[in-house]
Formats: C-alpha cells, sequence, structure tokens
C-alpha cells in the first residue's frame, strides 16, 4: 500500500515539473520572440529615424517623452544629433509658465530651424503640463520625420478651436498670493520653532511690470551646554517694490523701493527708494537665449539702527549708486550666467562693494562636460555692524553680523560619458 501511495506521489511531481519545465520553454520562447521584435524594430528606428538631442533637464521629464514619443533616436551627445532640441522656461506674470521649444536642426537637417512657445496656467496639473509639452515636441518634430521613409506613418489632424467671446480680465492682470509656514525642530540639547508669511501682489504686461512683496521670518534657537541656556532669534521683515516701463526693445525705466527690519543686521528700520534705467544689447525678446543688460541705480536710504554702529551712529541719511551687468546664454553647447555690481555710498567712496557670480556649464568635447558656480564680494561698506565685541554665543548662534573684508562660494564639477550613443529605453523599475 505504501509503494502504492509512493509511486502515485512520484508521478504528481514527475507532471508538475513536466508542466513547469513547458511553461518556460514557452515563455522563454514568447520572450526570445518578443526580444527579436524588439530588436529588429529598433534596428529599423537606428537607421530611418532622426538623432534627438533633449536638452532639457530642468523643465520636463524626458522618461515620459521618451515613452510617448518612441519613433525617434535618443542620443546621449549633442553632436551625434540631426536635432538638438532645447527647452527653456520663464515664470509667467500670471504665476505660471511660459516654455520655449527650440528646434535646432544639425547634419543634413541644418537648414531646419524653429521655435515654438506656449504658455502653462498656475493651476495647471502635472499632467496637463507634460501633455502640451509632447503637443509642442511632437508637432516640431514632424518637419524632420517629412525628411525621412517614416513620413508615410505620419498621421496628422488639427483640431479647430471653437470660437470664444473676448474674455474681460476682471482683475485687470493683477494676481496675488499669500503663503505661510512653519517648523518645529528638537533633540536633546537643542530645540526651537521657525514661522514665515509672504503676501505678493504683481501685474505684468507688454508695458509695465509692478511687483510688491512683503515677507515675515522669525526664528527661534534654544540650545542646553553645561547646564546653560543659550536663546538664538533671528528676525526679519522685508517689503520690497518693483515697477518697471518697457521704453523699446533695449531700454527700460523704472524704480525700486522697500522697509527692512533684521536684528542680524542691527538694523531696527530701514527705508530706501531708487530710480533705475537698464540698457540690452539684445532684444528683450530674445531674453530666453541671451541677454547683456546693464542695469544703473542710483539710490536714497533712511537708516535707524537697534545699537550703536561702529561709526557712532544711531539712525542716519545714506546716499549710493551702483552699476550691475549680467551676461545670459544658451546655447547647444551649454550656458553661461555671469553677474558683476560695484557700488558705494557718495558720502564716503571708501565705502563700497564689488560683487561677482558666475554660472558656466559648457560641452567641451563629445562626452566631456565642465561646470562651475560660484561667487565672491569684496565688502567694505558695512555701515550697520553694531559697537562692541561680539560674545562667543553670539558668533556661534549667528545673532550678529560680523565684520569682513570678503565672501565667496564656488562648486565645480567635471563628468564623462561614452558608450552607446543611443539611450532610447526607459526603465522605471526600482
Amino acid at each position: 500500500m505504501k509503494t502504492q501511495i509512493r509511486k502515485e506521489k512520484n508521478k504528481s511531481f514527475l507532471a508538475v515539473m513536466l508542466i513547469t519545465i513547458s511553461m518556460l520553454i514557452i515563455g522563454g520562447n514568447s520572450s526570445q520572440a518578443a526580444n527579436q521584435q524588439d530588436t529588429t524594430r529598433q534596428d529599423t528606428l537606428m537607421e530611418e529615424a532622426p538623432n534627438v538631442y533633449l536638452d532639457c533637464h530642468f523643465y520636463c521629464d524626458q522618461d515620459h517623452i521618451k515613452r510617448e514619443i518612441d519613433y525617434v533616436n535618443y542620443v546621449r551627445d549633442r553632436k551625434d544629433a540631426d536635432v538638438h532640441i532645447m527647452i527653456t522656461s520663464e515664470r509667467a506674470a500670471n504665476e505660471g509658465r511660459r516654455y520655449s521649444v527650440f528646434m535646432l536642426g544639425q547634419n543634413g537637417f541644418v537648414n531646419l530651424q524653429d521655435t515654438l512657445r506656449f504658455n502653462v496656467g498656475p493651476d495647471a496639473s502635472e499632467e496637463e503640463s507634460r501633455q502640451k509639452l509632447l503637443h509642442a515636441l511632437r508637432s516640431g518634430l514632424t518637419p524632420y520625420l517629412l525628411k525621412t521613409p517614416m513620413w508615410q506613418n505620419l498621421a496628422i489632424d488639427y483640431n479647430r478651436p471653437t470660437e470664444e467671446e473676448e474674455v474681460k480680465d476682471k482683475w485687470n492682470y493683477w494676481i496675488f498670493e499669500l503663503s505661510a509656514d512653519g517648523e518645529m525642530r528638537g533633540e536633546e540639547s537643542r530645540k526651537g520653532y521657525e514661522w514665515g508669511g509672504r503676501i505678493e501682489a504683481n501685474k505684468v504686461t507688454k508695458d509695465i511690470k509692478l511687483e510688491f512683496d512683503l515677507d515675515a521670518d522669525y526664528d527661534k534657537s534654544i540650545y542646553e551646554v553645561n547646564d546653560r541656556t543659550i536663546t538664538s532669534i533671528h528676525r526679519t521683515y522685508d517689503f520690497d517694490a518693483l515697477s518697471v516701463w518697457s521704453l523699446s526693445q533695449h531700454w527700460s525705466a523704472g524704480g525700486f523701493a522697500g522697509l527692512r527690519s533684521s536684528r542680524y543686521e542691527n538694523i531696527a528700520i530701514s527705508y530706501n527708494a531708487a530710480p533705475a534705467i537698464e540698457f540690452n544689447i539684445f532684444p528683450y525678446m530674445e531674453a530666453t537665449t541671451r541677454q547683456l543688460t546693464f542695469l544703473y541705480r542710483p539710490g536714497f536710504s533712511y537708516n535707524v539702527y537697534s545699537d550703536t554702529t561702529i561709526f557712532n551712529k544711531t539712525k542716519e541719511n545714506l546716499l549710493r549708486e551702483s552699476l550691475e551687468i549680467n551676461y545670459d546664454v544658451k546655447q547647444k553647447w551649454g550656458s553661461i550666467d555671469l553677474s558683476v555690481e560695484a557700488s558705494h555710498y557718495f558720502h564716503d567712496f571708501s565705502k563700497n562693494r564689488l560683487s561677482f557670480r558666475t554660472s558656466v556649464n559648457v560641452n567641451v568635447v563629445k562626452g566631456l562636460n565642465v561646470y562651475l558656480m560660484g561667487g565672491a564680494s569684496l565688502i567694505h561698506d558695512q555701515l550697520s555692524l553694531r559697537k562692541g565685541d561680539a560674545t562667543a554665543e553670539e558668533i556661534l548662534t549667528r545673532q550678529r553680523e560680523l565684520a569682513t573684508n570678503y565672501d565667496y562660494y564656488t562648486r565645480f564639477g567635471i563628468s564623462y560619458t561614452f558608450g552607446s550613443m543611443y539611450n532610447n529605453i526607459v526603465n522605471s523599475r526600482f
């Protein structure tokens, strides 16, 4: 009886093994066939489709684009591309985004160049933004596909927009934003909290730009050190106003105004106002790809200090001027952002400041990228410094501004990639 049962179990085990092996063989054959089809399709794609380089690291979901537009070759290096797609984004007047999609033909497509622009509202979802970008990319790629055998597979539709009545803006282009945030933190020897709020009101048209911004921040930290309690408080209030009038494609005029209170900077209250004029070497309509601006700003300020300053002042009227030069360019080879600002006070020209900042990202040769960002200032205009020596507690907890002749920051890096020029495959596992 036991022998018969053992034989039956062995038969059941063999049956299960045979079924499992059959399924693996069938699955393997199916997978092999599918892989063969994918390989054949990939080979055809590499032969007929244009090579595309996506230059939009901060403005788009590249994986999503490659999944949805899977009929072109995506390459890792711009020099291997037939089409270099450069995407830039700017904040629009309504707090949404304005995208510019530059279609830059290379190799056999060098005569095909185009720019597509579209707006995304501030209330648009991420999916709505992605769909608009996909539509722009599909439309922009069509002229390049027409130059290949792939045009035979194109299907072009036109959705006629419905006529709408002209909509009047009851807000007259004004945009308002209210925000608030808070934080609590703690551990055994340290605890604290922070809160802040902000109110913004902006109006932007082609002819005028108005911005008003009110900020309030309060940060309190409590440290327990050797049975001692050290309290650090940072409190800042800011109001800034800006008005700009468009004079031409190269000239703008306007002014700045503001109020400020900062315990760290020893400023109980500071009022400032400054007219300004700006000249752009390039037309403002090209600002998404290049601009070289000169901003001159003479100004007046009235400061009331929390404590007596190192110049024995408790309050004073000040006149100053500044000149700021900005150069921004974004091209196929990379991007450069340079800024230099020089300023001084009229009552004492030795009270001055020179600041420099830069951000450079360059594709040096195929596969080799270098980036550098940083800034530095020569500082000789700290008029609000508190009189007297700072305690160790004030220095460690940054409760007061300290005298310095300079400051700087820097970050740099280099990368080199090599291997397959194609990167069509999207795999989002893990």
